[in-house]
């Protein structure tokens, strides 16, 4: 064991004993998310941003290292700046559950690399060629380094080295990325989120890149300090960041991350994944869209799930000592979502589930979203904690939910029926019946905040668990649209208090968007966040599932399919629309296309 791993050392035997007991003699041990990380002076930090993972090679029995993005960690941290924002903050644990403070990375920026506003964000610590790597995302770039000066946004990807997982670390001159244009001044590609793979030939890839630009793999030099060759697009411009790639049998399966990381408790961040016969793509989802395609793919495999947890991703992948896969992943707490609201600072507690392995197909925490009770917890070489393996995956079963029809438009006839009112009738456009179906035109308008400007088609929804349907066709190019037009169901109480579920055309990207708008709200909370589901095809199918409780929150879980293809579940909103909920169809967002509604239908659902 190396001398930069002995301080604490005791404490980290003690915990890992402690946590042993807690399993209170059963075989099997547990954990409950999120998992504790403690400061140097015992205290809890709340949050651990983008996680990366290593393994020492050095010592025996294994220590485990764990790094954070730059981000505040605590309410109690202040610098003279007002928050205080480590740097890449380092944790080491013995049982992959307990985990002590080591050091920020750096004490200051890389002079020279980093310019004076950067951000050193999703650290990712590596092992090669008998040293330790530490690649990280430089928001801003030192001056020297860009091609455009005085620029705030011209990112691009740093290195730094050590002998040791613990630091300190030693940055490299160059870039191992360079700031890459999009356009003219300071427009550039986001250059975010590195991760590194070797394969079995030992050529190794660095990924990168993010919303802005999109994701790609390049080949990374023998050195490990610069990249070589043409970058390959792996993920579209707008869809994913926060590259995760493993391999496991004969496929690469790369995890990416979804929508805005950070919005408090309206956070819809979530996981998704694609595998290919090659670490440089292309990644498919079980349905064989392509990631980098403008319909884009990507299976969800990490969705919140109506629980504490939302947000959950940006994730990093692992197999403990008796070999079981694991993630790592941050999340937002909704009841507990902010450092600062005022400062637009949301808390990003470190959680762990459990991976399994499907018909070729990852699994997490058996397909049920974030974890939020007990869990048997990881293998370490320092006990045995359990008597035999993990019990095999509990695996939610394919077997439909009964339904029962309550009614089904097909807007066959020459006027709506009599079920259906405008809201706005006067912003409502053009729209025809037996089209077939219904055709409505998109219009520049929204429901979305303080712009409630938008036709809704709007229908009476009866008291109980419901699933709401709609089959559709949005008549867009796929390298469509400069505003996000959009179209397809709501399911609502007013303007400001919604779940909406709809086929988005913006910026030749094409998804199924999953939003919940609450209003009113604390002074500083948002009111509008999004999720993304499955992948849209020429027909979409439009599915939400309602399940009430009572007087309480109600959940919504969204669906999408492709015509023949599976069903593909999405996330979870909690909202509190009440019994008086209209079922309402929508075409906004912006001028000049169309969407046919074939068929809208409404079920009671049975649990």
């Amino acid at each position: 064991m190396t001398r930069a791993l002995r301080p604490g050392l005791a404490a980290l035997l003690l915990a890992c004993t402690a946590s042993a007991a807690a399993g209170g003699g059963s075989a099997v041990a547990t954990y409950t998310n999120p998992v504790p990380l403690r400061l140097a002076d015992g205290s809890l930090a709340e949050s651990c941003a983008d996680p990366a993972l290593l393994r020492d090679r050095t010592s025996a029995p294994t220590v485990w290292y764990m790094y954070c993005t730059t981000d505040p960690v605590s309410r109690k941290e202040r610098d003279g700046k007002g928050w205080k924002f480590r740097m890449m903050p380092v944790y080491r644990s013995v049982d992959l559950v307990n985990w002590y403070f080591v050091r920020d990375a750096f004490d200051r920026l890389p002079a020279g690399l980093a310019g004076p506003r950067a951000g050193l964000w999703a650290p990712e610590p590596v092992y090669q060629n008998g040293s330790y790597y530490l690649y990280f995302t430089i928001t801003d770039v030192a001056d020297a380094h860009s091609p455009e000066k005085g620029c705030a946004s011209d990112s691009g990807i740093g290195v730094a080295t050590s002998a040791s997982p613990a630091g300190p670390w030693t940055p490299a001159a160059q870039l191992v990325v360079p700031p890459r244009r999009a356009g003219a001044g300071c427009n550039f590609h986001w250059t975010f989120d590195p991760d590194v793979v070797e394969d079995s030939q030992g050529d190794r890839f660095l990924y990168y890149g993010s919303y802005g630009g999109g994701m790609f793999v390049q080949r990374l030099s023998q050195d490990g300090l610069r990249v070589e060759g043409d970058p390959v697009r792996i993920a579209a411009s707008g869809r994913y960041e926060g590259a995760e790639v493993v391999r496991h049998g004969e496929h690469w399966y790369l995890f990416a991350s979804a929508t805005d990381c950070c919005r408090g408790p309206l956070t819809g961040y979530a996981l998704y994944v694609g595998r290919a016969a090659s670490p440089e793509g292309p990644f498919l989802d079980r349905d064989g869209n392509d990631m980098a395609a403008a319909r884009a793919g990507g299976t969800p495999v990490l969705q919140q799930n109506g629980n504490r947890w939302v947000g959950a991703g940006h994730n990093t992948v692992f197999q403990d000592e008796a070999g079981q896969w694991w993630t790592f992943y941050h999340a937002v707490d909704r009841n507990n979502g902010y450092f600062s609201v005022k400062d637009k600072l949301t808390r990003r507690p470190l959680l762990l589930d459990r991976i399994d392995w499907v018909d070729g197909w990852p699994v997490i925490n058996s397909g049920k979203g974030p974890s939020d009770s007990a869990q048997p917890r990881p293998a370490t070489s320092r006990e045995p904690l359990r008597t035999g393996a993990l019990p095999g995956p509990a695996v939610p079963p394919s077997t439909a939910p009964v339904t029962t029809p309550l009614w089904t438009e097909r807007f066959d006839g020459g006027r709506l029926d009599p079920r259906w009112r405008w809201v706005r009738p006067e912003a409502a456009g053009s729209w025809a019946t037996n089209q077939p179906g219904l055709r409505m035109a998109t219009r520049q308008a929204d429901l979305h905040v303080d712009t409630n400007n938008a036709a809704v088609l709007a229908a009476a929804l009866p008291d109980g668990d419901l699933r709401v349907e709609a089959r559709i066709r949005l008549d867009a190019p796929l390298d469509c649209c400069a505003l996000p037009v959009q179209a397809g169901i709501v399911v609502m109480r007013d303007d400001d208090n919604y779940v909406k579920l709809v086929e988005l055309a913006y910026q030749g990207l094409r998804q199924v968007e999953f939003g919940k708008e609450l209003g009113p709200v604390p002074r500083g909370y948002p009111r509008y966040g999004n999720t993304v589901v499955g992948t849209p095809g020429e027909w979409t199918t439009l599915r939400i599932d309602i399940l009430r409780d009572g007087g309480g929150e109600e959940r919504y879980t969204a669906w999408s399919k492709q015509d023949g293809k599976a069903w593909v579940r999405g996330g979870t909103w909690t909202h509190k629309l009440g019994s008086g909920a209209k079922l309402g169809l929508v075409a906004m967002g912006g001028a000049g296309h169309a969407v046919t509604f074939e068929r809208v239908s409404v079920e009671r659902l049975a649990r």
